[in-house]
Order: structure tokens, then sequence, then C-alpha cells
């Protein structure tokens, strides 16, 4: 999809949280410490390879391992092949990430958000609940960036089982959230089912710091949404 965006001209490509290994974390440290990638490490060589061949920026999530802790991380990777930047969710309770009764010295956390230059200007992220972190919005408040970028894996659950019912009901609390930090918003979620009780329904939007929507993808449809943000 990297080298199919690049050929369609795009500058950037991003992926949705965990996308390297699905979200298909159990709660159970021996299974889910193999998730992680080590970073630098074998999977951001190859995507790092894809970058450079396709003249494309990567974002993409990971679980990221980093000795005997397990993180829910977001890279970006430049065209040149180098990690831009690396953001570690800061919200540790939000469905599925880990519960509060999971190993705490394994399960772990990042504590700030910083800021990147992209080509579509300064960008910050936020990991799926994180967008309904209150100290979370504030720092990215304060940073004043041209972009938030909220990749998700979010499925159908109790709240939300159609998606008319996103449509109608939960989408707008991800654009009211941006909307109060001031800042134009590109959501993107995974789309996967890996058991017949969870669907991640994926979609995509681009959304101003007005809360007007730019442009959408379609949910339960694999592709790419192409934006023009110049």
């Amino acid at each position: 999809m990297a080298a199919q965006a690049a050929d369609a001209g795009a500058c950037l490509i991003l992926f949705s949280e965990a996308a390297v290994t699905g979200f298909i974390n159990t709660g159970d440290p021996a299974y889910d410490m193999t998730l992680g990638q080590s970073i630098p490490g074998p999977t951001t060589t190859l995507l790092s390879r894809v970058a450079q061949e396709s003249a494309i920026w990567i974002g993409v999530g990971v679980f990221e391992r980093d000795n005997d802790r397990l993180y829910d991380s977001y890279l970006m990777i430049s065209p040149q092949g180098t990690i831009a930047t690396i953001y570690r969710r800061i919200d540790p309770h939000w469905h599925h990430w880990h519960s509060r009764l999971d190993a705490p010295m394994i399960y772990a956390q990042g504590t700030h958000i910083t800021s990147v230059a992209l080509p579509i200007g300064i960008t910050t992220f936020l990991l799926c609940g994180d967008l309904f972190n209150d100290a979370g919005l504030e720092q990215v408040t304060q940073l004043q960036p041209d972009w938030l970028v909220v990749p998700m894996a979010r499925g159908f659950d109790s709240e939300v089982f159609t998606p008319q019912q996103w449509y109608a009901q939960d989408r707008s609390y991800y654009i009211e959230r941006s909307k109060a930090a001031n800042v134009n918003l590109l959501l993107i979620n995974q789309f996967a089912q890996y058991d017949p009780a969870c669907t991640y329904f994926g979609g995509a939007m681009a959304v101003t710091r007005d809360g007007d929507i730019l442009k959408d993808y379609p949910l339960e449809q694999e592709g790419v949404l192409y934006i023009d943000l110049e």
C-alpha cells in the first residue's frame, strides 16, 4: 500500500494502530511480548527500505518492546529511512490495550507528546483512546500543531454495533475532541476480523479544526484514502 500510494503521488501514508501485527494482544504477557518489535529492529529496517524505495513518509502502529516492557507505539519513518519520531500511547485503560489488572511492570505507557515536521505541516499523535485523555489533549493544545493524527483499532461493541451508529453517534465525539484542541484531525482505523466476536470496522477521515469533514473513507472496506492537503 505504501508503494501504491507513492505511485499515485502521495508523499505520506498513515497506517492504523498496531498495523504491523494487528491488534491481537490478549493480556497474557507471555504471548503479548512475542508481538513486541524492537526499535530499531527487523520491522523498522524493512519499513525504512520501503520508505526509501518509494520516497514516502510512512506512519505505522506497532507493539514496541523495550527490554522487558511493552508499549503501544506509533512510528514515523522518513523517505530517507530514518525514524523521525516514536509516540507511545499515554492512556493505559481504554478497551483492549490492557486492563488495570495486567502486569504493570510489563505493560507501559508514554508520558509526553511531541510534534514532528511532516510535508503536511507540524504534526502530533494520539493513539485511539488517548484522544479522550484530558491531560494528553491539553498537551496537544499547548503544542499548537497543524495536524493531529489519531490511529485507532476501534471495533464494534456494545456502544457501536453498526456502521450507521458510528456515523450518527460516535464519529462526532472524535470530531468534537479535535475541535476542543483547535487542531485539524487525521483519523485512521484498523480494518480486520480476528474472530467472530470482534470486527475492527475500518474507515478514515480528515477533519478541519472547525469540525468540517474534508474527506472520508467508508467503513468495512480495505483501501487507501487519498487527500490533497495543500
